[in-house]
């Protein structure tokens, strides 16, 4: 999160935590298709993030 405040990406949560599960995301599989034994199915579907899939946050 310290990079996304360095290049002033919002600081609303839902887009935060839509960010950190897309670099979750990216990451698990990056790991999975760099194993030496990987077989990476290059038709995979890439998940959409977004806001509203969750309730809102309210500042109190």
């Amino acid at each position: 999160m310290d990079a996304a405040d360095e290049v002033a990406l919002p600081d609303d949560p839902e887009f935060r935590a839509a960010f950190v599960s897309y670099l979750e995301w990216g990451t698990r599989l990056a790991v999975e298709n760099s194993a030496p034994d990987a077989k990476p199915f290059h038709g995979a579907p890439v998940p959409k993030w977004g806001w509203g899939e969750a309730p809102p946050y309210l500042k109190e």
